[in-house]
């Protein structure tokens, strides 16, 4: 997980900083419907950078060669207490913010009392699947359950709105709902606890949940008219007197209420931006180019011609390392004095650049398997122009040159195809 955090950190950077740079004018050009729908390439885009090039895959061979290589404890203690103690403090924050919005979570539902309502009572028709309840613990109409959803009405629902208010608030909910935005929010939270340290992670989160917001407001205004806009900006402004909880997984109609983010809603529905087919064409290329541009820069790394890789090479030659760094010993196996081996299969770039390590076995299981991965995936390799696929190397971690550790040779168990 964390080689995975470390190989997403730049291409998130890289995604995150052209959306909300170019956030604004985005907005003014497609509209909040069309931005919200933009935030898909943030999961794509790591996505695709982590997939092979198809005609990578199809034009490849494997070499001969084999190395295998010792690695002894040479980092000091404190060197390597200062990397796990990093490693821990990131899991345990990850940990607890998981833990605060599980209890956050659940105590809301166990505080709240609900009453069922009649659908029919409602002047609008809600989905079969979503039950409608009324509590005096609900701020205002909000969806809420992850596996069960539900919708909950605040007991002065009919008295703050009125019948058209109402009804509009009714359809934005809704909105969340069939679109499953409970389960999008899911997602999002999950990516900003585990990149709780990114500050672009923090930014893009909270835009992404005005987008939505935004973009419900846009597609229940989509065919209303100027009375309606009217009607429905004087209930946000009803709505933004009382600010609710940061209570995730809570998708309410005044989520996020506070005064800024109404005003921003309310000009939104002022100007009612609809986007033009040069803005809607210009986007779409955009977020093509990113995207293909993410999936090679995440597997070939390097800015030579891909013809150099369409046709392999007429004589294999053993690729040998130029640079090699050495595998951080774990302070628990040095404690414990455990030695052992593992095997990495990975490919080698034009430029010599090592890619796309795998572990294929180890002894004993998953000890030095991230030590070796890490420190594989910054060795250089001479640059012969040509894509190497599948090569194979075996770490022996040994204490020191008196180990009586019986040597293995767990290539031998091996054989990688084309």
């Amino acid at each position: 997980m964390i080689d995975l955090l470390i190989t997403w950190f730049a291409p998130l950077t890289i995604i995150l900083s052209i959306i909300l740079i170019s956030h604004r004018l985005l907005l003014k050009r497609l509209g909040p419907t069309k931005v919200y729908l933009l935030w898909l390439c943030v999961p794509i885009g790591l996505f695709f950078y982590s997939l092979p090039l198809s005609w990578e895959a199809n034009n490849h061979f494997a070499d001969d060669k084999i190395q295998q290589f010792i690695v002894v404890p040479t980092q000091t203690f404190q060197q390597q207490f200062t990397v796990e103690w990093l490693i821990s403090c990131w899991i345990l924050i990850s940990t607890l913010m998981l833990i605060y919005w599980l209890i956050s979570h659940f105590q809301f539902l166990n505080k709240t009392a609900l009453t069922r309502l009649d659908p029919n009572q409602l002047p609008v028709k809600l989905p079969l699947n979503l039950p409608v309840y009324q509590s005096a613990h609900a701020y205002s109409p909000m969806i809420v359950g992850v596996i069960n959803q539900k919708l909950l009405l605040p007991e002065e629902f009919t008295a703050l709105y009125n019948d058209e208010q109402q009804k509009l608030i009714l359809e934005h909910e809704i909105c969340h709902f069939d679109r499953n935005d409970i389960y999008w929010n899911l997602i999002a939270f999950m990516f900003l606890a585990l990149f709780w340290f990114h500050p672009l992670v923090w930014l893009a989160y909270f835009r992404f949940r005005r987008d939505q917001e935004l973009s419900c407001d846009q597609i229940v205004l989509a065919r209303k008219q100027l009375a309606s806009r009217i009607n429905y900006s004087r209930a946000l402004l009803v709505a933004a007197e009382t600010s609710p909880p940061l209570a995730f997984a809570q998708l309410s109609f005044k989520k996020y209420g506070d005064k800024e983010i109404m005003f921003e809603r309310i000009k939104h529905i002022k100007t009612h931006t609809k986007a033009s087919k040069l803005s809607l064409a210009l986007a779409s290329v955009l977020s093509i180019t990113l995207l293909s541009g993410l999936s090679y820069a995440g597997n070939i790394g390097d800015g030579n011609n891909t013809q150099k890789h369409r046709t392999p090479p007429a004589v294999k030659k053993e690729a040998m390392p130029t640079y090699r760094v050495e595998p951080k010993y774990p302070l628990k196996a040095v404690e414990e004095e455990i030695e052992g081996a593992v095997v990495l299969k990975f490919d080698i770039n034009g430029e010599g650049e090592v890619k796309n390590v795998e572990v294929m076995d180890g002894v004993p299981a998953y000890v030095f398997d991230r030590v070796a991965m890490t420190a594989l995936k910054q060795w250089k390799y001479e640059a012969t122009g040509e894509y190497h696929k599948n090569q194979l190397v075996q770490l022996d971690f040994r204490m020191g040159p008196d180990s009586t550790f019986k040597d293995v040779n767990l290539i031998e168990k091996i054989r990688v195809t084309q």
